[in-house]
């Protein structure tokens, strides 16, 4: 079956990748059973390149002999369910698979070119497919934009989706995606969206850590209306704390603040280190939050012409009932 027939219906995506290759990126939902661990899927590779094909194909055999029975018990699951199986070019990995549950009498397709035309499909439906206007949101690190974004169904939350909140410590506490995985998850959330007369998105750079937004999204952002979310320095400072210090990692605080030492200022930053070793965390936050991003990002906020004011997701739902598009 060809990606377009079976993306966003009703089926259990499975797969058998590896689980280095699924980790870097899959179809949003899937699960993953690989035929091979890495170490496996390595041992492979070499065999295939050093010695042949035929040598290659009967290690692997006699790795997945040794795996079928537990296999097995796994699809058991999926039983009277459609399944799409697929690996890295729709080979023999997932082939070999396919025949195995059609033998058993699983409802089971395969995924035809697999994960390479799954990688096709995503970036051409990025460049295609229909984007409902949008109402992007402005504020000051830690107005709580992001939490606005969740309450709402109607949005996109681009660092949520990174898993990297877009700054020097955008990263604390999180594992970001890879381009790959955002651009995914990225796509789904658009399918999701399709019926929606706006969507809320934040505004951000085009680049989130080490993610780029596609440039299409990214033209679409800067041509739509805007809204500046309002918070007071005291409840930023607040929501920085808890977003940020609920597994409170000190030697990865102290690298980020020399990081950014050239904006500080050599003796400031020390004065934070000291200040951070002996506790006073949330004074640390604030005097980063105003000496270093407010500086850098209140003119990019300030610059922008808003349609509207907001403190609360409650009052986007109301601006976006009187909003002309």
């Amino acid at each position: 079956m060809k990606i377009e027939e079976v993306y966003g219906k009703d089926y259990v995506f499975v797969d058998v990748r590896s689980p280095k290759e699924f980790a870097e990126d899959h179809i949003p939902k899937a699960l993953n059973i690989p035929l091979f661990s890495n170490e496996e899927r390595a041992i492979i590779g070499t065999l295939y390149k050093q010695v042949g094909k035929d040598v290659a194909i009967d290690k692997g055999l006699e790795i997945v002999g040794q795996k079928l029975p537990e296999m097995i018990r796994k699809y058991q699951q999926f039983q009277g369910k459609k399944i799409c199986i697929y690996c890295w070019r729709g080979g023999m990995r997932s082939g070999s698979v396919v025949g195995l549950l059609q033998s058993l009498k699983f409802d089971v397709v395969q995924l035809d070119k697999g994960y390479k035309d799954y990688r096709r499909f995503v970036r051409e439906r990025l460049e295609s497919i229909p984007i409902s206007p949008l109402v992007v949101l402005y504020a000051l690190t830690g107005s709580g934009k992001t939490e606005m974004l969740q309450q709402l169904s109607n949005s996109i939350d681009l660092e949520g989706i990174a898993q990297h909140r877009g700054s020097i410590f955008g990263d604390v506490g999180l594992k970001p995606r890879t381009q790959k995985m955002f651009d995914s998850l990225l796509l789904e959330r658009f399918y999701a969206l399709q019926k929606e007369t706006i969507v809320f998105i934040e505004g951000e750079s085009r680049k989130i850590g080490s993610i780029m937004i596609p440039l299409r999204l990214w033209n679409l952002m800067q041509k739509a209306k805007k809204v500046k979310i309002i918070c007071p320095t005291e409840e930023r400072v607040e929501r920085l704390y808890k977003e940020y210090c609920h597994i409170l990692d000190i030697p990865l605080l102290v690298q980020k603040i020399q990081y950014i030492q050239q904006h500080l200022g050599k003796q400031k930053a020390q004065e934070l280190i000291q200040m951070l070793e002996t506790g006073k965390v949330k004074e640390v936050i604030q005097v980063i939050l105003l000496d270093y991003y407010d500086k850098l990002y209140a003119y990019t906020v300030d610059s922008k012409s808003y349609s509207s004011e907001a403190h609360s997701a409650k009052e986007l739902e109301e601006f976006s009932k009187h909003l002309t598009l």
